[in-house]
């Protein structure tokens, strides 16, 4: 039977892939645009957010020093990262991730596993760039090639983690025997998601592995997946690999969060405990009021988790950083794990 040999847990975010003196692209938008911002289960205006997070004194943590560093700080742990995983070497590789408009758009699953030989990704074209947020494109090259490459699949695993996860587990799961491409007038790009692309261009690198794409639904709320139901859906997964007939070695990578738009250190690390602690009643306890925005992508964090607890691996924290970019708290954190 296939084996979970290492699982790995890696921020994604623009601002990573954005230099320390162009992140004030997007900390203009933040205090102007007028949307509410996610902050603790509520939503603020952001001048509501500023004036209650005053006595943090953010603003002392916003120079180009600082915001240097922690992007110096993400990269070594990523390093880390790569060379744990070129060291365990793995067969083969799920990846456990969100889609935001680029897999999927009419048609939303809550859960997806992509089945196909090749996985294809494309820079994006003109008309793609032009419907981004402002300060995005810049940083395209942290996840997106300058010309198309296909990277291999695994049909033959992806399917049988379906069939596995439906038929024994009870989960609804779309199955896609290409991957998905959204190419009406909001398509955001014809390659991989942002959360597969950065996987593959930072922490794979050169050593890119037949890989199943899982997606979690995250960000389309109506049909988004309650924390408990995303960690009872990771075990199935692990499940389903533990069932495999192969003797493969099989890594798990999931990518996303913590929290931002707005940053929350205490949440992160209270959040991290409870990963390193292999806490389900907390992981699962989590109300969704507090998975909005980009920490909806937790949800991946937390299938993975369970998937590690069914493997008997245990993790350890490689690097944590937030990278604000307002007085107010905007920003992304960013988390480096792994499982062993």
């Amino acid at each position: 039977m296939a084996e979970i040999v290492l699982g790995i847990g890696c921020a994604h975010t623009p601002q990573l892939h954005t230099m320390a003196e162009d992140w004030d692209i997007r900390a203009a938008r933040d205090r102007a645009d007028g949307i509410p911002l996610w902050f603790r289960g509520r939503k603020l205006k952001y001048a509501e957010l500023e004036a209650e997070r005053a006595p943090e004194r953010l603003a002392d943590r916003l120079d180009l020093a600082t915001r240097r560093a922690a992007l110096e700080a993400s990269f070594d742990a990523i390093d880390r990262l790569h060379a744990r995983f070129a060291e365990v070497d793995p067969d083969v590789v799920v990846m456990i991730g969100n889609d935001q408009n680029e897999f999927f758009s009419e048609i939303v699953p809550a859960f997806a596993v992509v089945a196909a030989d090749e996985l294809p990704n494309l820079p994006r074209t003109a008309e793609q760039n032009a419907r981004l947020p402002v300060g995005i494109e810049i940083s395209d090259h942290g996840h997106l090639p300058e010309d198309q490459v296909n990277f291999p699949g695994h049909r033959t695993l992806g399917q049988h983690i379906a069939r596995h996860v439906v038929g024994k587990e009870g989960f609804d799961v779309t199955l896609c025997h290409e991957k998905p491409t959204v190419r009406n007038e909001k398509s955001l790009l014809y390659g991989l998601p942002h959360a597969y692309g950065f996987l593959y261009k930072n922490l794979l690198r050169d050593r890119v592995k037949p890989n199943v794409p899982v997606d979690v639904n995250c960000w389309y709320y109506d049909n988004s997946p309650p924390a408990a139901r995303c960690y009872d859906f990771g075990a199935a997964v692990a499940r389903a690999i533990a069932a495999w007939d192969s003797d493969a070695r099989v890594a798990i990578l999931t990518t996303g969060g913590l929290t931002h738009f707005v940053v929350d250190e205490e949440w992160d690390r209270w959040f991290l405990d409870a990963l390193a602690r292999d806490d389900r009643d907390a992981l699962c306890g989590i109300p969704q009021a507090e998975l909005m925005a980009g920490t909806s992508e937790c949800k991946s964090w937390i299938a993975t988790s369970a998937a590690m607890r069914e493997a008997g691996l245990r993790m350890s924290v490689v690097g944590y950083q937030p990278l604000y970019r307002t007085e107010g708290g905007t920003g992304s954190s960013c988390a480096f794990v792994e499982w062993q």
